[in-house]
């Protein structure tokens, strides 16, 4: 008979502030899941947010309010409104169908539903022909574009730029509110034209002179000189005269009747 006396089982209890620690841990668990849960859907539903953008870019078309002189801006108006895309894209469209337009300015307000392209038009100095049919005008840095009819009003001279390289139409640009300006000449300016590299600018006047310019330098000395040299001349012998300016620079004003050939001056 086997009397070892049966083996006491203990159950262990744990403790007040163990219990609580161990509920604390577990809670501090969940938490953390949960939280890594709420992490994770929400950089997923931002990536999806940033490639909507960039997959429907395509697909907008802004609304756009052409501001600017008539008729540009209407005509403007015209291809925004038929050009889907976006307010750049409208600007750039403008800018590459009327040479006129050298920049569109683009400005959106925070509560406005449109875009507005406001035109920055070229400011033309004189009209210009190429071969002696027109080309459009000049601008005031020197570029020769077109634009439509009645955008500009010039009366004035005008100015032949067939054979002038973009240096001489910005030099001649330069020069021109002095060329151009009442009183200059010793008539009234009708039309400038490009010579030649060697012989630069010719300038006719409305008695029938002309001026072999030359280069465009010492604009308001070479024009005081000539008024000088005209006025003596005329005091001698009444008419219009051809005057050749190209050897300015040696202290040379030539003048002939405009009967004969300047180019016999030399």
């Amino acid at each position: 008979m086997n009397n070892l006396p049966a083996r006491r089982r203990y159950r262990v209890v744990a403790r007040p502030k163990d219990k609580a620690r161990r509920v604390r841990v577990v809670a501090a668990f969940f938490v953390v899941a949960a939280l890594g849960g709420v992490a994770f859907v929400t950089v997923r539903k931002l990536a999806a947010d940033l490639r909507l953008p960039a997959a429907a870019s395509a697909a907008v078309d802004d609304a756009a309010l052409v501001e600017g002189p008539e008729p540009l801006r209407t005509l403007a108006q015209a291809a925004a409104d038929a050009l889907p895309g976006t307010a750049g894209a409208k600007a750039a469209a403008i800018t590459a169908t009327f040479p006129s337009v050298s920049e569109v300015r683009v400005r959106r307000g925070w509560t406005e539903k449109a875009a507005t392209l406001t035109l920055v038009v070229r400011r033309a100095v004189a009209s210009a022909t190429r071969r002696g049919k027109p080309a459009g005008y000049l601008a005031d840095d020197g570029t020769v574009f077109t634009a439509p009819e009645g955008a500009f009003l010039l009366t004035g001279p005008s100015v032949e730029v067939a054979g002038a390289s973009a240096g001489e139409l910005s030099a001649l640009a330069r020069e021109w509110p002095v060329l151009a300006a009442s009183g200059s000449f010793p008539a009234e300016l009708t039309g400038m034209a490009y010579a030649s590299p060697e012989d630069g600018w010719e300038a006719t006047l409305a008695d029938g002179t002309k001026v072999l310019w030359g280069r465009l330098e010492w604009t308001r000395e070479k024009l005081s000189r000539l008024s000088e040299a005209v006025a003596d001349a005329r005091s001698k012998e009444p008419g219009s005269f051809s005057a050749d300016l190209r050897w300015f620079e040696d202290g040379k004003v030539l003048l002939k009747p405009a009967a004969a050939r300047v180019g016999n001056l030399r």
